[in-house]
């Protein structure tokens, strides 16, 4: 799977601001219903999704989403893995372990978004926790479906942690950062951006929050992106081709505007704080969409080395056997034009 080449073409005067380009193939036609899971609950990070939502670009496309909140990553997985749910958003890694479990109900990711993982281990300045191995022997709080705990063995592998030391303290996702804060544990997991601004919002200095990000143990990972049942990939491709195509242009126009995002957002759900929110999408695109290769490349695809790279790491870490190949985790026949790819900087 060779990295795609990306037009120059300019993205906010054609595929943002024209009509969407499958709007008259659709005409007339029927309206198919969807559910997609969201791999958190409503925040910065899935506004995009009600961004187009709101702005009919779905409707155009001839469907209906009903955008559900989850407990995270695994939760997403299992419940597009299980048919229950046509699309979601999850970590492609989380993904590969459960395709490797999992071989009747195995899925795959259509569109990379986070080219650079957030997951990381969130502390504070005084818990002294400077490195990996000072984990050892701490109390640390995590959610069972988040892909932060999930792939924390390949982490702690990796940078050395005695993983059997840990003392779990497991919450869910919307109570993670209160345990920190009030000194219930040492340490949590999680996305980079949904713990910075938790903790902000729970009293936290920002100077005071520290980060030890898996990537920086070595483990190179992609992150989060579309995923689709393998009945609705097997059976209607066309179909999964155009939601991947509204779903770039959406995210595109959440790049180029995060507040519209947030407002659309805001309407779903009205007590979200709307300048936070705006300011974690705006770090989740500057610290995992915006990178090298995103830039060269343009958002939706992923480069075979890298990812087989991460797969084999994960093979070994969850004795899955013989190495994964990126063909059993992404399938990247339904990537979009160029230009819905490219980003709008």
């Amino acid at each position: 799977m060779p990295a795609l080449s990306v037009s120059r073409r300019n993205v906010l005067t054609g595929a943002i601001a024209a009509p969407f380009v499958l709007r008259g193939s659709r005409a007339g036609a029927a309206t198919t219903s969807l559910k997609f899971s969201l791999a958190a609950p409503f925040d910065g990070s899935t506004a995009p999704f009600f961004l187009g939502k709101k702005n009919g670009w779905y409707a155009e496309a001839g469907l209906d989403v009903q955008f559900d909140s989850s407990g995270g990553s695994g939760e997403a997985v299992s419940r597009v893995g299980s048919g229950v749910y046509d699309f979601g958003i999850g970590d492609i890694n989380v993904m590969a372990e459960f395709n490797a479990k999992n071989s009747g109900s195995a899925i795959r990711n259509v569109y990379m978004l986070y080219s650079r993982s957030p997951l990381c281990v969130g502390t504070l300045a005084k818990s002294g926790i400077t490195k990996p191995t000072d984990l050892n022997g701490r109390k640390v709080g995590a959610a069972a479906p988040d892909g932060a705990y999930r792939l924390f063995p390949a982490y702690a592998k990796a940078a050395g942690i005695d993983a059997a030391s840990i003392n779990w303290d497991m919450v869910g996702l919307q109570l993670r950062e209160a345990v920190l804060s009030r000194g219930d544990v040492e340490a949590i997991l999680g996305f980079d951006s949904t713990m910075y601004f938790g903790l902000q919002k729970a009293g936290i200095s920002a100077g005071d929050i520290k980060f030890l990000y898996y990537s920086d143990a070595g483990l190179d990972l992609y992150g989060n992106g579309i995923i689709v049942s393998e009945k609705l990939r097997s059976t209607n491709p066309e179909l999964v081709k155009r939601f991947v195509a509204v779903t770039a242009r959406a995210w595109q126009a959440a790049i180029a505007n995060p507040a519209a995002a947030v407002a659309a957002l805001l309407e779903q759900s009205p007590l979200i704080n709307a300048a936070l929110e705006t300011e974690k999408l705006k770090w989740l695109v500057d610290h995992q969409l915006v990178t090298a290769e995103s830039k060269a490349d343009g958002l939706g695809g992923v480069r075979a080395e890298r990812l087989q790279k991460a797969l084999t790491t994960l093979a070994t870490t969850y004795g899955l056997g013989d190495s994964i190949k990126p063909s059993d985790v992404f399938d990247l026949q339904f990537l979009p034009s160029a230009d819905l790819r490219k980003l709008p900087l």
